[in-house]
This record gives C-alpha cells, structure tokens and sequence, in this order.
C-alpha cells in the first residue's frame, strides 16, 4: 500500500511539475524582476497543491500581517516550501545552487525566488538588497534565518543580518512558527519522525520517504508582528527568536489547542 501511495503521488507531483512550466511560460517573462499579482496567485494555488498531493493537513492559526513584511520562520525540511508558499503569495530566500537545479531552479527564479551565495564575500549584502527591493515594492519575502533545517525540538538562534532588509525597507518583522505534529503513538513533545530533513540524508531518499506517509500534520503560528523603525537588527532577531522558541516550547508542552483554522487536505 505504502509503495502505491509512493509511486500514485509521485506520478501525480511529475504531472503538477510538467503543468507548472507551461504555467510558467504563458504568465511570466524571461527578464521580469518580480511576478504579477495574477501569476503570484498562481504559484500559490500550485504550491499548495503540492501539500495536497504530499498529503499535508495544515493547521492555521493567527494571521498574516497585511501588506509588505518579512516572514522568519523556524526550518525543518523542503516541504515548509508547500507549506507556507500556499498559504499565501510570498518570495523565498534561497540558496543560489538552487538556481541551477534542472526545472526547479528555473520555475523558483520565474515564480520570484530570490537567492544567496552561502559563503561568498559580499553574498549575505547582496541578497540584504535584494531583499530590501522586492519589501519596498510591497512583496512579503520568507526567511530562514537558522540557515539549517533541524527536527523541530529546536530553534537554532537567528542569524541576525539580514534582518537590516525590514529595517531599511521600514515593515515588519513576522515570526512564524511551523511544526510538523507526530503520528499517532508518538508523544506530543516528539518530532516528526520522518519529516525533517537533516544530517547527511539525500533528497531523493527522504522524498521518498515522505511519499510514503499517509498523512503530514503542519501547525502554522502567525505570531505578533514586530516592529523594524528604530531597531537594531541583532535585537529584531532575538526577539523574533524568542517568539518562535517560545511558542513552540508552549504548544509542545500542552495538549493541543482548540481553534485556528483548519484546512483539511486529501490527496
């Protein structure tokens, strides 16, 4: 059954793929800086549809700040992509090997991806710019400022420079926390066993792995906004971190909260 389930979705995520390129071709253009408002809307309807067809069941809660800010979330795997990208339209930070990937780094720099030389002189300035660019014009841009996925029993601090980007562009900073519930048996305080994508693991071998499972729970914390005039960047980053830690600390320590919004998702 679970080898089905594997080879059904897989088939199924190829098709999607092979439809986001034509999508690609006919909505955007080869030199445009940013995407259209008609072309983010659908990146995001195809990003979520990935989540449906990995069999993601996302839990809501609180909001996202209206208008131009810069999401910091919590990194644990690939699939946070799916998981975030169709909640709302939205520019990820990525790293710049992305851009070379076959289809996937072409479809990411057509659907407003924007990218970071990890370890270059000048790659975190940059990208900072870029940033600030695409805030200034209204755009909501994602960050993991962990700059590493984890399993989600932690929160790594927060690298803090490229926070200066809300700072200089003057919109707020929006801690989001993201986790991936256990299945049924685990304990609560547990991570998911299959989700994270650490250590020495391979794509190809984790996907796989993640094809398999019958169902993913995601909890999505929209958290307070913080305000970026007159901060220091490595205060907006503490603070940011600490909201995101705390949240996840609480949540894990209870049992599970009533409310929020909950989209049930069947693949």
């Amino acid at each position: 059954m679970r080898n089905l389930r594997r080879t059904y979705r897989l088939l199924s995520l190829l098709l999607h793929a092979a439809l986001g390129v034509v999508l690609t071709l006919v909505f955007t253009r080869a030199r445009q800086t940013t995407p259209s408002p008609l072309f983010d809307a659908i990146a995001c309807w195809w990003r979520a549809r990935i989540g449906r067809i990995l069999g993601l069941r996302l839990e809501i809660r609180g909001k996202p700040v209206a208008g131009a800010a810069l999401w910091v979330v919590n990194h644990i795997s690939w699939i946070d992509i799916a998981a975030l990208g169709g909640v709302a339209p939205v520019s990820f930070l990525s790293k710049s090997e992305v851009r070379g990937w076959p289809i996937i780094g072409w479809l990411a720099a057509r659907g407003g991806t924007l990218f970071i030389r990890r370890g270059a002189r000048g790659g975190a300035d940059a990208a900072a710019e870029e940033i600030t660019w695409h805030l200034i014009r209204g755009r909501r841009v994602i960050l993991f400022p962990e700059a590493t996925t984890t399993r989600g029993d932690l929160v790594r601090p927060f690298h803090p420079r490229l926070f200066s980007a809300a700072i200089r562009a003057n919109v707020p900073v929006q801690p989001i926390a993201l986790r991936y519930l256990p299945p049924a048996g685990f304990p609560r305080q547990a991570h998911h066993p299959t989700v994270p994508f650490v250590d020495d693991d391979t794509l190809p071998a984790h996907a796989w792995r993640v094809l398999g499972e019958p169902r993913i729970e995601v909890e999505i914390a929209f958290l307070a906004p913080l305000q970026s005039a007159g901060v220091e960047r490595r205060a907006l980053a503490e603070s940011a971190h600490e909201a995101v830690a705390g949240f996840l600390n609480h949540i894990a320590s209870t049992t599970r909260p009533d409310g929020g919004v909950v989209h049930e998702v069947n693949p």
